[in-house]
């Protein structure tokens, strides 16, 4: 009889102890599934966020279109009204000078509105295989006047040997290019006698196989408190500033499946950009 009482009791530890285990596997297992949950809820609602975004961008796109599109007429005609005044009118006239600064006004207004409209619906991207050098000399070209009468020191690190691009080339010449002019009026704020430097990089990063394009300019840079808002639809450290350039680049790199970043300081201002390759093999890029 003491031996049956032993052997229950040996019985009922073990099928305590079976229970335990299982308790603790089960407890296990059920926080791993929260885990899974919260996260699968967490992107369900970055989802619904992105679709919500996408959905309001779209209406408000469309909207902000037609609005540009009806302001821009009356515009387009004043500003050619001005222009045919100003070309008539004699420059001894005491209202020469009020029609000079309502025609540069109204040019202003009138590039301002065709920025907004290539912002919103810009030209349909067409991608191709593309040197981002090709694209860098192309953009900086377009520009070697201006920098000279800015008296910019300027130069171009370029890897020669990097893979590919899958782009739009006319899209990010526009995006270099703004980038370079960004750069020039920064630089133009720099005190007269004190060296204004800009640098262009291109490198392969082989980790993350993308082309990584950087612009380093050592003007006064950008408040810390602005870095945040800087691809900002109208925002502008500028007096003058529309706030649609860096916008429209981030638009831009975002459709290239890249990226772009901001680094200012005492010492300058970097523009990083990062596109990703569409050949890993190394490539001859010609000037």
């Amino acid at each position: 009889m003491h031996a049956i009482l032993i052997a229950i009791d040996f019985i009922l530890v073990a099928v305590l102890a079976w229970f335990f285990i299982q308790n603790i596997r089960l407890n296990r297992a059920l926080k791993e599934k929260n885990l899974q949950l919260e996260g699968t809820i967490k992107e369900l609602k970055a989802a619904q966020v992105k679709l919500m975004e996408s959905g309001k961008k779209g209406a408000v796109a469309a909207l902000s279109a037609g609005l540009l599109h009806q302001i821009s007429q009356p515009i387009t005609a004043i500003h050619g009204f001005v222009r045919f005044m100003k070309k008539e009118m004699d420059i001894n006239s005491p209202f020469y000078k009020p029609v000079c600064v309502m025609d540069e006004q109204s040019f202003y207004i009138k590039d301002m509105l065709a920025n907004l409209m290539e912002l919103i619906r810009h030209r349909t991207i067409q991608k191709a295989e593309t040197s981002i050098n090709a694209v860098i000399y192309k953009s900086i070209n377009l520009l070697l006047d201006e920098l000279r009468i800015r008296r910019i020191g300027w130069d171009m690190q370029l890897d020669e040997q990097q893979p590919v691009i899958y782009g739009d080339a006319l899209h990010l010449q526009q995006v270099f290019m703004n980038l370079i002019v960004n750069a020039m009026e920064a630089l133009s704020e720099v005190p007269h006698g004190l060296p204004r430097t800009l640098l262009i990089t291109s490198k392969y990063d082989m980790d993350n196989k993308q082309v990584v394009i950087i612009f380093k300019d050592n003007g006064p840079g950008i408040p810390h408190e602005h870095q945040a808002k800087i691809f900002d639809p109208f925002f502008s450290t500028k007096p003058q500033g529309s706030g649609i350039g860096l916008a429209l680049c981030h638009d831009l790199i975002n459709e290239h499946a890249g990226n772009i970043s901001v680094q200012s300081g005492r010492e300058g201002t970097i523009f990083t950009l990062k596109l990703p390759c569409v050949r890993l093999e190394k490539v001859h890029q010609p000037r």
